[in-house]
């Protein structure tokens, strides 16, 4: 069992033996959208990812990023648990983010 299915069995009802399990984790992988690469992800793909998510009942947590240090935590996680994630901006936020807010 792969560390990033994880989520897709606390989401759902648990399989009743430890092959269901795994069968069923493997069929859930947002690895098998056609397209999808590590990175950042738009257009098509990013739908086909949020359908993905919705039909196997998991959630794609967004994370509201004001800092580069809040968006390099985010990603790394991202990595580490081998989930997709979404990093979101306010409108303020991001033009802070992008410096707006300097003399």
């Amino acid at each position: 069992l792969e560390q990033g299915s994880l989520a897709c069995v606390i989401a759902s009802p648990p399989p009743r033996s430890s092959s269901d399990l795994v069968k069923f984790c493997a069929a859930m992988s947002f690895w098998d959208i056609p397209g999808m690469k590590a990175g950042v992800v738009t257009g098509d793909v990013a739908w086909a990812l949020y359908k993905h998510a919705k039909e196997n009942n998991y959630a794609i947590p967004a994370f509201n990023c004001t800092t580069t240090s809040s968006c390099n935590a985010v990603l790394e996680a991202g990595k580490k648990l081998n989930r997709p994630i979404t990093i979101q901006f306010s409108e303020g936020g991001s033009a802070f983010f992008a410096g707006k807010s300097l003399p």
